[in-house]
């Protein structure tokens, strides 16, 4: 899932050295050319740090000469998914989390679980979340995304509520966020409101709710939607409440209309005091100056909920050995100390490197962000993960807008989901 918000523009793309070798291994040098494709705005901190971190890597690899593939997310993977169709697609590239067993599945990606034997898994977070049904690894991870609780330290104090704690259950944060909603100009309306609880993205919304209250989505290796049942109705109508009558959240409407540039800055301007954020919501709230904390999700009756994407780097099937072996000496180059330090500095993303991640992160903030995220579950992924999350987001929102009842969005986002899954696995044994 993206984590940045990239503008849309023009493919940029990079020869750092060398020249194309047409998906061959080797020059007449015996150098080996390694395209390595990457999502980035031209320009952003991303796409610059990533740019020097391959110099380095060539310089201390000489026989290898890197050739980069630069894009915004959206026409990245647009035309990523037309290079795998014509055995184009770069040897190495950077994938959104969840769609890594979506390339896994149609036949795109090198196996790197005996790869992965090479190195000790306890030195990286991830790892195990990148896991197929059977096991099999397909990528390894670049960047951790989280979802914890947000609060504004300035806000809490005004109200003289209590800061949050891991002890805390939905009912504290439901207290406590009715205290902090404030309607400061007398028009009838929340001006603040105590908590954000609808996003349009479902990782810091009602996914983790779900899960939080015994509920899940999916099951069985991600082939089975599960999230039909008394547990998943028990979260969304805790949500309908917040957004409803306890009135401590912007309603379905509200939020909506904002467009999700706002609603994930909603917090960093201070229009919510509380609010579910991954990592990569610390850059905003830090640009805005706001004096924040965080804290683990609240306990719902079946515990936190806690979910996690995993960017990763893949290996194309397609590419030689040569370029296998040289997209493996990327890969662990780019998780090694040094090059995860200078990729910390973002702030845009937990890093996979746990020595990196214990010193580099923020002391009031990291241990919350590296708990969680050791707790975590995958967010359902599977081989139409993009299809069968749109189909249900789609009941979901219908759910929590009010349009239609929970019982009859949870049935029919179940039904229809399920049937993006059944017609991709059927007569597949694996």
């Amino acid at each position: 899932m993206r984590v940045r918000v990239l503008a849309a523009a023009a493919v940029a793309v990079l020869t750092v050295a060398g020249t194309t070798s047409c998906g061959g291994s080797a020059d007449d040098s015996g150098a080996v050319t390694l395209k390595l494709g990457f999502y980035a705005a031209a320009g952003d901190p991303a796409d610059t740090t990533m740019r020097q971190l391959v110099k380095e890597f060539e310089a201390a690899n000489p026989s290898i000469k890197v050739q980069l593939e630069v894009a915004p997310y959206v026409k990245f993977f647009e035309r990523l998914r037309t290079q795998i169709a014509g055995n184009q697609a770069p040897q190495v590239w950077l994938s959104d989390g969840v769609l890594v067993q979506e390339f896994a599945a149609r036949g795109a990606l090198a196996d790197l679980s005996d790869r992965v034997k090479s190195v000790n898994a306890a030195d990286y977070s991830g790892i195990e979340l990148n896991r197929d049904a059977q096991g099999r690894v397909f990528g390894f991870p670049q960047g951790a995304q989280t979802p914890v609780l947000f609060y504004n330290k300035k806000l809490f104090a005004e109200a003289k509520v209590a800061e949050p704690t891991a002890e805390w259950t939905y009912d504290d944060l439901a207290a406590a966020a009715k205290k902090l909603t404030k309607d400061t100009n007398g028009d009838g309306k929340p001006d603040v409101y105590g908590f954000r609880a609808y996003s349009p993205g479902f990782t810091e919304s009602w996914w983790p709710i779900v899960k939080a209250f015994g509920g899940d989505v999916v099951t069985d290796g991600g082939r089975k939607v599960v999230i039909d049942s008394p547990q998943s109705t028990a979260g969304l109508d805790w949500m309908l409440r917040a957004m409803g009558k306890d009135g401590f959240a912007p309603d379905y409407v509200t939020t909506e209309a904002m467009g999700k540039g706002v609603v994930h800055t909603l917090f960093a301007t201070g229009r919510v005091a509380m609010s579910y954020g991954i990592y990569a919501r610390t850059l905003p709230a830090q640009s805005a100056g706001v004096d924040f904390g965080v804290a683990p999700l609240p306990k719902g009756p079946a515990g936190r909920g806690n979910v996690a994407i995993v960017n990763s780097w893949v290996v194309s099937k397609a590419a030689s050995p040569a370029q296998n072996d040289a997209a493996w000496k990327w890969i662990t180059y780019f998780s090694g100390e040094g090059p995860q330090r200078k990729w910390a500095e973002l702030g845009e993303a937990i890093p996979i490197n746990k020595k990196v991640a214990t010193t580099a992160l923020a002391p009031d903030r990291g241990p919350v962000f590296l708990e969680s995220l050791d707790a975590a579950t995958d967010l359902g992924t599977n081989a139409v993960w993009s299809e069968y999350t749109e189909a249900l987001a789609k009941r979901m929102n219908e759910a929590l807008s009010g349009a239609t009842p929970v019982a009859a969005a949870l049935q029919s986002g179940q039904k229809e989901a399920q049937e993006v899954i059944d017609r991709f696995y059927a007569g597949k044994t694996q």
